[in-house]
Protein backbone atom coordinates (compact mmCIF):
# COMPACT_ATOMS: atom_id res chain seq x y z
CA UNK A 1 0.00 0.00 0.00
CA UNK A 2 2.85 2.14 0.77
CA UNK A 3 4.07 1.97 -2.93
CA UNK A 4 0.32 3.06 -4.08
CA UNK A 5 0.17 5.78 -1.64
CA UNK A 6 3.54 7.28 -3.51
CA UNK A 7 2.26 6.73 -6.69
CA UNK A 8 -0.95 9.11 -5.60
CA UNK A 9 1.48 12.07 -5.76
CA UNK A 10 3.11 11.05 -8.84
CA UNK A 11 -0.54 11.40 -9.95
CA UNK A 12 -0.97 15.19 -9.29
CA UNK A 13 -3.26 16.97 -11.58
CA UNK A 14 0.12 18.77 -14.12
CA UNK A 15 0.84 15.30 -14.40
CA UNK A 16 -2.19 14.03 -15.57
CA UNK A 17 -2.04 17.06 -17.97
CA UNK A 18 -0.39 15.94 -20.88
CA UNK A 19 -3.20 12.61 -20.90
CA UNK A 20 -6.10 14.68 -20.48
CA UNK A 21 -5.35 16.49 -23.64
CA UNK A 22 -4.58 13.60 -25.58
CA UNK A 23 -8.65 12.36 -24.99
CA UNK A 24 -9.76 15.21 -26.22
CA UNK A 25 -7.32 15.41 -29.10
CA UNK A 26 -8.82 11.48 -29.68
CA UNK A 27 -12.45 12.63 -29.22
CA UNK A 28 -14.26 10.97 -32.60
CA UNK A 29 -11.33 8.37 -33.63
CA UNK A 30 -10.40 5.13 -33.36
CA UNK A 31 -7.68 6.36 -30.83
CA UNK A 32 -9.80 7.55 -27.98
CA UNK A 33 -10.68 4.20 -25.59
CA UNK A 34 -6.65 3.82 -25.16
CA UNK A 35 -6.42 7.78 -24.94
CA UNK A 36 -8.70 7.75 -21.64
CA UNK A 37 -7.69 4.20 -20.60
CA UNK A 38 -4.26 5.63 -20.22
CA UNK A 39 -5.86 8.56 -18.53
CA UNK A 40 -7.66 6.66 -16.12
CA UNK A 41 -4.89 3.62 -15.21
CA UNK A 42 -2.47 7.05 -15.09
CA UNK A 43 -4.59 8.78 -12.26
CA UNK A 44 -6.39 5.73 -10.25
CA UNK A 45 -4.77 2.71 -11.41
CA UNK A 46 -7.54 0.77 -12.51
CA UNK A 47 -7.14 -2.45 -13.87
CA UNK A 48 -9.68 -3.04 -15.73
CA UNK A 49 -12.41 -0.26 -17.35
CA UNK A 50 -16.10 -0.69 -18.67
CA UNK A 51 -18.63 1.16 -20.56
CA UNK A 52 -22.63 0.78 -20.89
CA UNK A 53 -25.08 2.47 -22.69
CA UNK A 54 -28.39 2.05 -20.84
CA UNK A 55 -31.63 3.17 -22.22
CA UNK A 56 -35.12 2.59 -20.40
CA UNK A 57 -35.87 -0.44 -21.71
CA UNK A 58 -33.70 -1.71 -18.96
CA UNK A 59 -30.82 -3.17 -21.16
CA UNK A 60 -27.06 -2.05 -21.70
CA UNK A 61 -25.39 -1.98 -24.40
CA UNK A 62 -21.38 -2.52 -23.88
CA UNK A 63 -19.03 0.14 -25.29
CA UNK A 64 -15.55 -0.65 -23.78
CA UNK A 65 -14.43 -3.79 -22.23
CA UNK A 66 -10.89 -3.76 -20.83
CA UNK A 67 -8.53 -5.83 -18.60
CA UNK A 68 -4.94 -4.49 -18.02
CA UNK A 69 -3.82 -8.11 -16.55
CA UNK A 70 -6.22 -10.52 -18.54
CA UNK A 71 -7.22 -8.83 -21.92
CA UNK A 72 -9.08 -11.55 -23.03
CA UNK A 73 -10.73 -11.69 -19.78
CA UNK A 74 -12.71 -8.38 -20.99
CA UNK A 75 -15.12 -8.77 -23.57
CA UNK A 76 -16.35 -11.98 -21.58
CA UNK A 77 -17.16 -10.63 -18.15
CA UNK A 78 -18.82 -7.81 -20.32
CA UNK A 79 -21.07 -10.30 -21.79
CA UNK A 80 -22.06 -11.40 -18.64
CA UNK A 81 -22.82 -8.65 -17.18
CA UNK A 82 -25.07 -7.53 -20.41
CA UNK A 83 -26.93 -10.51 -20.25
CA UNK A 84 -28.15 -10.21 -17.14
CA UNK A 85 -26.05 -9.45 -14.62
CA UNK A 86 -25.85 -6.08 -14.89
CA UNK A 87 -29.71 -6.17 -12.96
CA UNK A 88 -27.93 -7.60 -9.53
CA UNK A 89 -25.01 -5.16 -9.58
CA UNK A 90 -26.44 -2.62 -6.58
CA UNK A 91 -24.74 0.29 -8.20
CA UNK A 92 -26.82 -0.11 -11.19
CA UNK A 93 -29.93 -0.48 -9.01
CA UNK A 94 -28.86 3.22 -7.35
CA UNK A 95 -28.81 4.13 -11.32
CA UNK A 96 -32.26 3.31 -11.52
CA UNK A 97 -33.33 5.28 -8.35
CA UNK A 98 -31.58 8.32 -9.92
CA UNK A 99 -33.78 7.94 -12.76
CA UNK A 100 -36.89 10.72 -13.35
CA UNK A 101 -40.18 9.57 -14.34
CA UNK A 102 -39.62 10.59 -17.94
CA UNK A 103 -36.28 8.10 -18.15
CA UNK A 104 -33.69 10.64 -17.84
CA UNK A 105 -30.78 11.32 -15.62
CA UNK A 106 -30.68 13.85 -13.89
CA UNK A 107 -26.51 14.32 -12.66
CA UNK A 108 -23.66 12.61 -12.82
CA UNK A 109 -22.34 10.53 -10.12
CA UNK A 110 -19.80 8.85 -8.66
CA UNK A 111 -20.48 5.39 -6.77
CA UNK A 112 -18.67 3.16 -4.75
CA UNK A 113 -18.86 -0.49 -4.15
CA UNK A 114 -21.23 -2.21 -2.06
CA UNK A 115 -19.87 -5.74 -1.75
CA UNK A 116 -22.71 -6.47 1.10
CA UNK A 117 -25.36 -5.84 -1.14
CA UNK A 118 -23.87 -8.23 -3.94
CA UNK A 119 -25.40 -11.75 -4.76
CA UNK A 120 -23.08 -14.40 -4.13
CA UNK A 121 -23.24 -14.97 -8.30
CA UNK A 122 -22.28 -11.87 -9.18
CA UNK A 123 -19.41 -11.56 -6.32
CA UNK A 124 -18.46 -15.12 -7.90
CA UNK A 125 -18.43 -14.22 -11.87
CA UNK A 126 -17.77 -10.56 -11.77
CA UNK A 127 -15.02 -10.50 -8.92
CA UNK A 128 -13.37 -13.84 -7.85
CA UNK A 129 -12.55 -15.37 -11.51
CA UNK A 130 -10.72 -12.40 -12.46
CA UNK A 131 -9.43 -11.59 -8.72
CA UNK A 132 -10.88 -7.98 -8.75
CA UNK A 133 -10.96 -6.49 -5.32
CA UNK A 134 -12.69 -2.68 -5.21
CA UNK A 135 -15.35 -0.92 -7.75
CA UNK A 136 -16.24 2.24 -8.41
CA UNK A 137 -19.32 3.51 -10.69
CA UNK A 138 -19.87 6.82 -12.57
CA UNK A 139 -23.23 7.43 -13.70
CA UNK A 140 -23.06 10.19 -16.93
CA UNK A 141 -26.53 11.35 -18.15
CA UNK A 142 -26.79 11.50 -21.88
CA UNK A 143 -28.99 12.73 -24.64
CA UNK A 144 -29.87 9.58 -26.02
CA UNK A 145 -28.58 7.43 -23.24
CA UNK A 146 -27.08 6.95 -20.08
CA UNK A 147 -23.76 6.01 -20.00
CA UNK A 148 -22.33 3.81 -17.03
CA UNK A 149 -18.33 4.25 -16.31
CA UNK A 150 -17.33 0.73 -14.48
CA UNK A 151 -13.67 1.29 -12.62
CA UNK A 152 -11.78 -1.79 -11.22
CA UNK A 153 -8.91 -2.33 -8.99
CA UNK A 154 -7.06 -5.69 -8.64
CA UNK A 155 -5.79 -7.59 -5.90
CA UNK A 156 -2.28 -6.40 -6.41
CA UNK A 157 -3.27 -2.71 -5.83
CA UNK A 158 -5.54 -2.79 -3.36
CA UNK A 159 -9.26 -1.24 -2.86
CA UNK A 160 -9.12 2.28 -4.30
CA UNK A 161 -7.98 4.99 -1.48
CA UNK A 162 -9.68 7.99 -0.96
CA UNK A 163 -7.15 9.76 -2.48
CA UNK A 164 -7.93 7.89 -5.58
CA UNK A 165 -11.96 8.72 -4.99
CA UNK A 166 -11.18 12.38 -4.27
CA UNK A 167 -9.43 12.46 -7.76
CA UNK A 168 -12.04 10.30 -9.83
CA UNK A 169 -14.52 13.17 -8.16
CA UNK A 170 -12.43 15.96 -9.52
CA UNK A 171 -11.91 13.82 -12.98
CA UNK A 172 -15.86 13.25 -13.60
CA UNK A 173 -17.07 16.75 -15.11
CA UNK A 174 -14.35 15.93 -17.73
CA UNK A 175 -15.07 12.10 -17.93
CA UNK A 176 -18.81 12.37 -18.47
CA UNK A 177 -18.14 15.29 -21.34
CA UNK A 178 -15.34 13.02 -23.02
CA UNK A 179 -17.92 10.30 -23.07
CA UNK A 180 -20.72 12.24 -23.94
CA UNK A 181 -19.01 13.77 -26.84
CA UNK A 182 -17.00 10.97 -28.32
CA UNK A 183 -19.80 7.93 -27.52
CA UNK A 184 -23.02 10.49 -28.17
CA UNK A 185 -21.55 11.81 -31.72
CA UNK A 186 -21.77 9.40 -33.74
CA UNK A 187 -19.58 8.73 -37.24
CA UNK A 188 -21.57 9.03 -40.33
CA UNK A 189 -21.92 5.66 -41.83
CA UNK A 190 -20.90 6.88 -45.52
CA UNK A 191 -17.52 6.73 -44.44
CA UNK A 192 -16.22 3.83 -46.22
CA UNK A 193 -15.24 0.62 -44.32
CA UNK A 194 -11.77 -0.25 -44.18
CA UNK A 195 -10.51 -3.44 -45.61
CA UNK A 196 -10.05 -4.91 -42.22
CA UNK A 197 -13.73 -4.17 -41.51
CA UNK A 198 -14.94 -5.47 -45.07
CA UNK A 199 -12.96 -8.67 -44.26
CA UNK A 200 -14.53 -9.30 -41.41
CA UNK A 201 -18.21 -8.90 -41.96
CA UNK A 202 -18.05 -10.18 -44.95
CA UNK A 203 -20.04 -13.65 -43.49
CA UNK A 204 -23.10 -11.46 -42.28
CA UNK A 205 -26.25 -10.66 -44.40
CA UNK A 206 -26.23 -6.86 -45.50
CA UNK A 207 -28.78 -5.60 -43.03
CA UNK A 208 -26.28 -7.29 -40.22
CA UNK A 209 -23.38 -5.68 -41.67
CA UNK A 210 -24.94 -2.32 -41.98
CA UNK A 211 -25.73 -3.21 -37.90
CA UNK A 212 -22.38 -3.92 -37.19
CA UNK A 213 -20.60 -1.02 -39.32
CA UNK A 214 -23.29 1.60 -37.02
CA UNK A 215 -21.88 -0.24 -33.80
CA UNK A 216 -18.37 0.38 -35.33
CA UNK A 217 -18.79 4.11 -36.16
CA UNK A 218 -20.07 4.82 -32.10
CA UNK A 219 -23.69 4.27 -32.15
CA UNK A 220 -25.53 2.49 -29.75
CA UNK A 221 -28.00 -0.32 -30.64
CA UNK A 222 -30.96 2.02 -29.64
CA UNK A 223 -29.32 4.82 -32.63
CA UNK A 224 -28.06 2.46 -35.26
CA UNK A 225 -31.99 0.92 -35.16
CA UNK A 226 -33.29 4.14 -35.51
CA UNK A 227 -30.30 5.18 -38.45
CA UNK A 228 -31.43 1.78 -40.07
CA UNK A 229 -35.41 2.63 -39.72
CA UNK A 230 -36.11 -0.98 -37.91
CA UNK A 231 -37.38 -2.02 -33.99
CA UNK A 232 -34.80 -1.74 -31.50
CA UNK A 233 -35.84 -5.89 -30.74
CA UNK A 234 -35.15 -6.42 -34.49
CA UNK A 235 -31.63 -4.79 -34.10
CA UNK A 236 -30.95 -7.11 -31.11
CA UNK A 237 -31.65 -10.02 -33.28
CA UNK A 238 -29.06 -8.77 -36.20
CA UNK A 239 -26.79 -8.10 -33.55
CA UNK A 240 -26.73 -11.22 -32.03
CA UNK A 241 -27.15 -13.14 -35.52
CA UNK A 242 -23.96 -10.90 -36.21
CA UNK A 243 -22.04 -11.77 -33.24
CA UNK A 244 -22.55 -15.39 -33.58
CA UNK A 245 -21.39 -15.88 -37.19
CA UNK A 246 -18.44 -13.74 -35.88
CA UNK A 247 -17.64 -15.45 -32.70
CA UNK A 248 -18.02 -12.10 -30.47
CA UNK A 249 -19.67 -11.73 -27.16
CA UNK A 250 -19.04 -8.04 -27.46
CA UNK A 251 -18.82 -4.69 -28.89
CA UNK A 252 -15.75 -4.38 -27.53
CA UNK A 253 -14.21 -7.50 -29.50
CA UNK A 254 -16.14 -6.94 -32.29
CA UNK A 255 -14.04 -3.33 -32.73
CA UNK A 256 -10.75 -5.61 -32.05
CA UNK A 257 -11.67 -7.87 -34.27
CA UNK A 258 -12.02 -5.24 -36.84
CA UNK A 259 -8.83 -2.81 -35.67
CA UNK A 260 -6.20 -5.08 -34.56
CA UNK A 261 -4.08 -2.70 -32.68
Amino acid sequence: MADRREDRHASSWPSLVPAMGACVDAMGSEGFDEALLDLLRRAVRIEQCMIFAYDSSDEIDCLLAANERQPRVAGRLAQLYADGLFRQDPNYQRLRQLIDDEGKLTATELTTMQPEAMSPTYQSHLFAFPDLVDKVSLTIPGQDSIYYLNLYCGVTAGPFTEDDLACLDGLAPLLASLIRRHYGSTRPLSQRPSAQETAVLTPLSERERQLCLYLLRGHTLKTAAAELDIALSTAETYRKRAYAKLGVPSKARLVALCRPS
